[in-house]
C-alpha cells in the first residue's frame, strides 16, 4: 500500500510541476527598441511571420469539500463539481485528492497574553492532527509582540513533536510586526472631567510584516503542495477605524494581504479571538464616577461625560464589528474559513479545520479569457459544501 501511495504522490507532483513550468515558459522579450530598418520603396515588405497559437494554460486550484455535518467528503469526482471562472463555466480537467500532496502549514499566533496559552494548545492540537511525519511540514511564528521576534530565521519542520516543543517555548510578548494594529485611546485630558476627553486613533503603517514573512516562507519551496496558514486574529486590530484616512489604510493593507495569498494559492483558516468588552453586554463604565462641577446639578458635566462615553462605546462596538468582518474576509476570500470559538483551547475550531484539510482537493482547468489577471472564481458541488478562494491570478499580463 505504501508503494502505491508513493507512486500516486510522485505522479501528481510530476504532473503539477509540468503544468507550472508550461505556464511560466514564454519567449524572452527585450526592453530595448531596435532601430527601424531602411525599406526600399521598390520592394514588397515581407509577410508577417505566422505566430503559433499559445498552448493552453492550466490552473490548479485548491478547495475543500465537507458534508452538512462538517465531515470531509473523500470520494468527490470532477463530474460532481461546477467551476465558474469570471462568471463563465470552465471544464474541470483533472481532480486530485489533497492527501496525495504534502501539506505546507504556517502557524501564526497572536501576542495576546489573555489567550496565548490557549492558542499554543490549539496550534499543537492541529499539528498533531494534520502533520504526517516525513511527508508534511510546518513552521511557527508569532505576530504583534511588544518584544522583537527572537532569532533571524524560520525553519520548516516535519516532526510534530519538535513543532510542539517550539510552540510551547514561545514568548507571549515576542512577535513580528503586524500589518493590522488599529487602536483607539480615549482619555481624560486632566483630573477635571469637565475639561473633556482626548481621542487618539492609531493603525499599522508600512514596512515588512508577519504576512510578508509567511508568504516568503511559502514561496521559498516551489514544489507542488497544499499551502495553508492557521492564524489567530482579534477583530479590533483589523478595524477600519474612524474617518477616510484610517479606512483607506486598513483596507489597502487587507487587499494586499488577501491578494498575495490568492496569487500564491494560500488558504487562511482563522480562529477569531473575541473581546468581551465589545460584545454589547459588558458595562465598561463600571467603576467610573461622573461628578458634576455644580453641586446638585444633575445635567452638568457628569451627565455630559456619561453620554460622551456611551456614544464612544457605541462607536467602538461598530468599529469592532467592522473589524470582525475584515477577519472573515481574510479567510473567506483566500479559500479558508473563520471560527469564533468559546471552547477551551478552541478544540471545536481545530477539529473543524482538520476536517477541512482532510477534505481538500486540487482541480485543474483552462482559464477563461478575461480582461486582466484577476479572475473571479466559484466552485460548487451538489454533493458537498465547497470552500475555495474567491479570486485566482493567472499572471498572463493581459
Amino acid at each position: 500500500m505504501q508503494s502505491k501511495s508513493s507512486g500516486a504522490l510522485l505522479l501528481v507532483i510530476l504532473l503539477l510541476t509540468t503544468l507550472a513550468l508550461a505556464q511560466s515558459a514564454a519567449p524572452p522579450q527585450s526592453n530595448l527598441s531596435a532601430p527601424a530598418a531602411a525599406v526600399d520603396p521598390g520592394t514588397q515588405p515581407a509577410a508577417p511571420a505566422t505566430v503559433a497559437p499559445r498552448a493552453p494554460r492550466f490552473v490548479p486550484v485548491l478547495f475543500s469539500a465537507t458534508d452538512t455535518k462538517g465531515s470531509p467528503v473523500l470520494g468527490l469526482t470532477k463530474d460532481q463539481i461546477t467551476i465558474l471562472d469570471s462568471n463563465q463555466l470552465a471544464q474541470p480537467l483533472q481532480l486530485y485528492k489533497g492527501s496525495d500532496l504534502p501539506l505546507h502549514l504556517g502557524v501564526v499566533l497572536l501576542c495576546a497574553p489573555r489567550t496565548f496559552a490557549q492558542q499554543q494548545a490549539a496550534a499543537i492540537d492541529l499539528i498533531n492532527k494534520v502533520i504526517r511525519p516525513g511527508v508534511d511540514e510546518a513552521f511557527v511564528v508569532a505576530a504583534r509582540g511588544k518584544k522583537p521576534w527572537p532569532g533571524e530565521r524560520l525553519d520548516w519542520k516535519q516532526d510534530p513533536a519538535e513543532l510542539a516543543t517550539i510552540i510551547r517555548n514561545l514568548d507571549a510578548n515576542a512577535g513580528i510586526y503586524d500589518a493590522f494594529n488599529f487602536n483607539l485611546q480615549t482619555d481624560e485630558t486632566s483630573m477635571d472631567e469637565s475639561a473633556g476627553r482626548f481621542n487618539l486613533q492609531t493603525f499599522a503603517g508600512s514596512g515588512v510584516n508577519v504576512f510578508d514573512i509567511v508568504y516568503s516562507m511559502m514561496n521559498a519551496d516551489p514544489r507542488p503542495s497544499r499551502r495553508v496558514i492557521l492564524i489567530f486574529r482579534e477583530p479590533w486590530s483589523l478595524s477600519p477605524g474612524f474617518g477616510r484616512r484610517a479606512n483607506t489604510a486598513v483596507e489597502g493593507n487587507l487587499l494586499r494581504v488577501i491578494g498575495a495569498a490568492q496569487a500564491l494559492h494560500i488558504s487562511a483558516y482563522v480562529i477569531g479571538l473575541e473581546d468581551p468588552q465589545y460584545n454589547g453586554i459588558t458595562d465598561t463604565n463600571i467603576g467610573k464616577n461622573y461628578i458634576s462641577v455644580h453641586a446638585g446639578d444633575d445635567g452638568g458635566a457628569g451627565t455630559a461625560n456619561r453620554n460622551y462615553d456611551r456614544e464612544m462605546q457605541d462607536l467602538r462596538i461598530h468599529a469592532y464589528n467592522a473589524g470582525r468582518t475584515n477577519v472573515e474576509r481574510l479567510a473567506v476570500e483566500t479559500g479558508g474559513a473563520t471560527y469564533w470559538s468559546t471552547r477551551k483551547n478552541y478544540s471545536d475550531a481545530i477539529s473543524a479545520i482538520a476536517n477541512q484539510l482532510a477534505g481538500q482537493y486540487i482541480v485543474t482547468f483552462v482559464p477563461r479569457d478575461a480582461p486582466g489577471d484577476s479572475h473571479p472564481l466559484k466552485i460548487t458541488s451538489s454533493n458537498a459544501r465547497v470552500i475555495a478562494q474567491s479570486v485566482y491570478v493567472t499572471g498572463s499580463g493581459k
